[in-house]
């Protein structure tokens, strides 16, 4: 007999319908090889590429809005306030009643700002997997954030030591995994990098002669560090004449932009550059270029695009910036790993490999060896299997009969909707006992509409009433025996009710 996988409920932060961000690229790298073990769903904020793009593997798609908590990230003295804002926006309630209706056995929340599955999934006694792509914020607010995701996971996965280095508590240590992001080869389509830089090439008027130092980000803002890529490119510029310059992105903020091409303008160089908007296929931008440099300013979680670089046998140079630096030592490159900041250092590495042609060929097939060794996707799969194995997994099974920690209030769980018990004596003679009773959080309590309390509502006596004891008053509460001016009468066996009318009837 075949047997059902268990089921997963994967949350995106993000469904970008333009183009897709790292985390999104991961995410979805992550899912798919966890397809073997898990029936897995992905929810996202809207459509988007990655929704798409599961559906195309076969992933149920569901789209449902969730708040995210940016504060979280960056470490902002706010992030509870923030959280406990959401937890009382009907949204939360849609969450927590997306949840209880899908019943997995398992959640992943992905990045930091995306907390609330976290916390929904604990609160309904689900495992939970959060899954670490960024690095949190140094703040005095660091050890806060921690503390929050340490509270809401059971499992943390983060895609480098940078991002784990904020979260190495005592009690994160231990259910902290290090899995970093690989990338499936066939999808690249080797085969067809040559005519890629052709065709590419020819698009951009650029001869086969020329060497092409690139940029490549998504979304170019500040601290991608575009303008440190201009100050290092007009430098060598001046001291290369076959070198030419190519950024792939989309502007952000477009005055920032507009500043960084200044440079090359105000050097009478714009002959040198060129730009193109960031495109999905990759694989047609990355073989058109020479040497890849990645200079951002922020501690980047990973930095996918500098093992992107080596995957496609160029040199990378990037700045020591969180994940750029573990990957420049995990493959041999750290000659290319530059202070962040230095410009100077970019120029002198850059300008070194557009001298030495055969250290710049030599060094690109080196990177492409190394990467598939270090990150390659058999090494992917050997750490998600060793990960998927410590596991703890478990039904979803909602409480029965449960009451809030600061309540005596018992309630029945019935079809999303908790219905009080009027008293212990209705309790019981429902069928519980105590000891079935489920204590949860008051939150989750709150959490789910109240329905009509179980049980008989019992009606007190009149004010200045007396109560009959003894015989008269067993006989009065037995039979209903009716006062003085009452409506009520006596009800009489049908015997004796059919002799007393056939008597009235002699008469």
């Amino acid at each position: 007999m075949k047997l059902s996988k268990p089921k997963m409920l994967v949350f995106s932060h993000i469904c970008s319908p333009q183009y897709v961000t790292g985390a999104e690229k991961l995410l979805l790298f992550m899912v798919r090889e966890l397809l073997p073990s898990f029936a897995c769903t992905l929810v996202v904020p809207n459509e988007g590429i990655i929704a798409a793009n599961a559906r195309k593997l076969g992933i149920t798609v569901i789209v449902h809005q969730i708040p995210l908590v940016v504060p979280l990230y960056l470490g902002l003295s706010h992030m509870t306030d923030e959280i406990g804002t959401h937890q009382r926006d009907p949204l939360w309630l849609q969450l927590i009643r997306l949840i209880h209706y899908e019943r997995p056995s398992i959640i992943i929340a992905n990045t930091c700002v995306h907390p609330m599955p976290a916390i929904a999934g604990k609160l309904l006694g689900i495992p939970v997997v959060w899954t670490v792509m960024e690095a949190i914020r140094e703040t005095p607010h660091t050890a806060l954030a921690a503390s929050v995701i340490e509270q809401y996971s059971d499992y943390i996965v983060g895609i480098s030591e940078t991002t784990l280095a904020p979260l190495r508590t005592p009690g994160m240590i231990p259910k902290s995994t290090l899995i970093p992001p690989s990338w499936h080869q066939s999808e690249l389509n080797p085969h067809g990098w040559q005519q890629h830089r052709i065709n590419r090439r020819k698009q951009l008027a650029i001869a086969d002669e020329q060497r092409v130092v690139g940029y490549i980000s998504s979304s170019i803002f500040e601290l991608k560090g575009l303008e440190h890529f201009m100050q290092m490119a007009v430098n060598t510029a001046e001291q290369h004449p076959q070198a030419m310059y190519l950024i792939v992105g989309n502007p952000v903020d477009q005055g920032y932009f507009d500043k960084c091409i200044g440079i090359a303008r105000d050097r009478g160089l714009m002959e040198r550059f060129r730009w193109i908007r960031f495109e999905e296929q990759v694989e047609t931008v990355y073989p058109a270029m020479d040497v890849l440099v990645v200079p951002s300013l922020t501690v980047e979680g990973f930095g996918m695009t500098a093992l992107e670089g080596m995957v496609f046998g160029k040199p990378v140079v990037v700045y020591g910036s969180g994940g750029l630096s573990e990957i420049g030592r995990a493959t041999g490159n750290e000659a290319y790993v530059v202070p962040v900041g230095d410009t100077g250092g970019l120029t002198h590495c850059v300008s070194s490999l557009l001298a030495d042609e055969a250290a710049m060929q030599a060094i690109g097939a080196r990177n492409v060896q190394a990467a598939h060794e270090v990150y390659g996707v058999n090494a992917y799969r050997d750490r998600l299997l060793r990960f998927i194995a410590t596991l703890a997994l478990r039904g979803y099974a909602p409480p029965t009969v449960l009451k809030g920690s600061g309540t005596p209030i018992i309630y029945k769980f019935d079809n999303g909707v908790l219905r009080p018990f009027r008293s212990a004596r209705s309790f019981y003679r429902a069928g519980y006992r105590m000891d079935e009773i489920r204590e949860v959080p008051d939150v989750y309590i709150a959490a789910w509409p109240k329905g009509e309390p179980i049980g008989t509502a019992y009606r007190s006596r009149r004010k200045g009433g007396k109560r009959l004891t003894g015989r008269a008053g067993k006989n009065r509460r037995r039979h209903g025996v009716r006062k003085q001016g009452s409506l009520k009468r006596r009800r009489q066996p049908g015997r004796q009710r059919n002799r007393a009318r056939g008597a009235k009837k002699k008469r």
